[in-house]
């Protein structure tokens, strides 16, 4: 018999154009795109198998009848072994939905196995297929081909059932695949037994795995060809289920955006994408990925030299590179490697970003190992920065409040309203790490106005001016400095707690004044016009200008507790500390001295000449319920008379 095979001619003629498009796509190089590979060359093998078995089989008179047996065993081996390769593939589908990976069980393979065994045996036993002196018979176990097909199509509507929460709108592409694989040889046996298309089936099977697949579009960056940030997360999820250590070095270039300027756009694409051409040449196209603007990233396996990858890598990126508009570049970049076995997969991404920031203060073409001490360091930035975002969330902030003791009175004149941040597992964290980091996340603006409206709602509630307080001192970060609107809010929170403007002094530090003067002048002039009153703060700790104290309207100086600690030591430091003292009372500023420790610090700052005194020594920051008890007239009375404690 001769059987038509135009079919399966035009579908390896297909197969062979859509070759190119199979293996240059860029795919997560996890086990179910190489089962997906492994169906279409065993596919593919198998057709022309069967073409060949096919001409054989019609001329078989013509060639050794070994030949035809060798040949007919391959392809219905074949034809046994392609429905377990989509039942992996369906397996492997829903473990990447899953998120997990786990083995395959080997029983799996019983039924192909048991029917290779048989086509193997046919040499011998005539199982499936025989050759006589009347050419290609089927054998009395032929009909096993179908059943193991039958028996696969059935593991696969099976195992589908019982994902069908998981698989959900997959369904229907899965069963068609499972239909096209299924009905093909009924076609074959029954409707058009002169025909060969079982490859047709296969081949259609194959293209409705591939477009259901995640396509190229999804893992691909358009610009530089490399794999994406979300190829890059896929492959380090993967590799984390399966417990594989590699290491990560992530590359930022220097300037980028001053080449873009230079260069425009297009330019600086030129010069990633060369730039990614060179590194794909060096390690693979599955192990270049874009982490996000002028970042990459290469993932090695973590027994690769770190010093040698990193000789390696910075050779390819420093390259000169040529560009069409005849200028030429050299690159330089900050490159990080990090560690998978360090860090949980849910913080990796703040953890790159960490590192980046980091490498970029070290200054250009620095390296930067992100150890397990650096790691450390980043989780517990980290926790802090999670915590400001849950306290901008929740608008709610704990706040401390330090009295501020009248010299004169000898009673608490004001008090200074203290931010505090408890982080789980470490604790309170100190002002001057946390507002930094609320700087960097943009949260310090929203945190500031937390704070104002907790002391709002302090005065308010306790009727703080009646029990003696004429105002509560509110730190004013730099960021909140520069914003234009600063006023606007202040004015909003007063109204909205009915606090008169009096009952507010806003510190701002030298730092916030030298980086912001213009901007802050304008603001302090539309708060002060309402009463408001401000403090310059931590005067003399950095490199003090008295024209900050000349050109703004400040009401108040407070002196860093360093150089009041310092004039307890030294005859030149006191001499220093008093004539600044005096220059201040001069021009009508109010003076607090602040880190005052014990009774005779306090006596001699007072003989000094300072207004009012702030430090340990009357109280820590303490929380509301304990400042309204020093807030009673014996609490001060005892602390100038010890003795009278006792």
């Amino acid at each position: 018999m001769i059987y038509n095979v135009d079919f399966e001619i035009c579908t390896i003629i297909f197969m062979v154009f859509f070759m190119p498009i199979i293996f240059n796509r860029k795919v997560i190089p996890d086990f179910q795109n190489r089962i997906f590979r492994v169906i279409y060359i065993v596919c593919f093998s198998n057709i022309c198998l069967d073409i060949i078995s096919s001409f054989l089989i019609s001329y078989y008179r013509l060639v050794p009848i070994e030949l035809n047996y060798i040949i007919n065993m391959l392809f219905l081996a074949g034809q046994c072994l392609i429905p377990t390769t989509f039942v992996m593939y369906l397996y492997f589908k829903v473990q990447r939905i899953e998120a997990k990976y786990d083995h395959l069980d080997y029983s799996i393979w019983i039924p192909a196995a048991f029917g290779i065994l048989l086509v193997v045996a046919s040499y011998w036993k005539k199982y499936i297929f025989y050759f006589d002196n009347t050419g290609y018979h089927y054998g009395k176990y032929h009909a096993y081909l179908y059943i193991n097909a039958f028996i696969y199509m059935c593991t696969a509507v099976i195992y589908m059932i019982r994902k069908r929460d998981i698989l959900k709108s997959k369904q229907c592409i899965i069963v068609l695949v499972i239909i096209l694989c299924a009905i093909t040889p009924a076609l074959v046996e029954f409707i058009l037994p002169d025909y060969l298309i079982t490859g047709v089936g296969t081949a259609l099977a194959i293209f409705v795995m591939y477009f259901t697949n995640e396509n190229q579009e999804i893992y691909e960056d358009t610009i530089t060809t490399a794999l994406n940030r979300e190829a890059f997360l896929q492959h380090i999820s993967i590799n984390k289920k399966k417990k594989i250590s590699e290491q990560i070095f992530v590359i930022d270039l220097d300037n980028f955006k001053l080449i873009n300027e230079m260069y425009g756009v297009e330019g600086g694409n030129e010069i990633m994408r060369t730039m990614v051409y060179g590194l794909i040449e060096e390690y693979g196209e599955n192990r270049i990925y874009r982490f996000g603007g002028d970042v990459f990233v290469i993932v090695l396996e973590e027994c690769h030299e770190r010093i040698k990858e990193y000789d390696r890598i910075k050779r390819i990126v420093q390259r000169r590179i040529h560009l069409e508009a005849g200028y030429a570049v050299e690159l330089t970049a900050c490159i990080c490697l990090l560690h998978t076995t360090h860090i949980p997969e849910n913080v990796l991404v703040q953890t790159i970003e960490q590192a980046i920031s980091k490498a970029k203060n070290m200054g250009k073409g620095s390296f930067l190992e992100v150890d397990e001490h650096v790691i450390k360091d980043f989780q517990r930035a980290l926790a802090i920065e999670q915590a400001l975002v849950s306290v901008v969330e929740s608008e709610k902030m704990e706040v401390h409040y330090q009295p501020i003791v009248d010299t004169n009175t000898k009673k608490i004149h004001s008090m200074e309203a203290l931010a505090r941040l408890n982080v789980s597992g470490y604790g309170y964290i100190s002002p001057e790490e946390f507002i930094l980091i609320a700087e960097k996340n943009g949260t310090i603006l929203q945190i500031g106005l937390i704070v104002l409206k907790e002391v709002c709602r302090f005065i308010s509630r306790n009727d703080l001016q009646k029990k003696g307080v004429d105002f509560v001192e509110v730190n004013l970060s730099i960021v909140q400095c520069m914003q234009d609107t600063i006023s606007q809010d202040v004015f909003d929170i007063l109204k909205r707690y009915n606090v008169p403007p009096k009952m507010i002094n806003l510190e701002i530090t030298e730092s916030a004044a030298a980086d912001s003067e213009e901007k802050l002048k304008r603001n302090m002039a539309r708060l002060a016009l309402s009463d408001i009153t401000f403090s310059l703060d931590d005067y003399g700790s950095g490199f003090s200008n008295i024209n900050y104290i000349v050109d703004l309207p400040f009401s108040i100086v407070k002196l860093d507790k360093y150089i009041v600690w310092a004039a307890m030591k030294n005859v030149t430091s006191r001499r220093i500390l008093e004539h600044t003292i005096s220059m201040f009372k001069a021009i009508h500023l109010k003076v607090v001295a602040e880190g005052i420790e014990d009774l005779e610090m306090a006596q001699t700052i007072t003989d000094m000449g300072a207004d009012y005194l702030q430090g340990y020594y009357f109280s820590r920051p303490v929380t509301q319920d304990k400042l309204l008890l020093c807030l009673e007239e014996d609490y001060i009375k005892n602390k100038y008379n010890p003795k009278k404690k006792q």
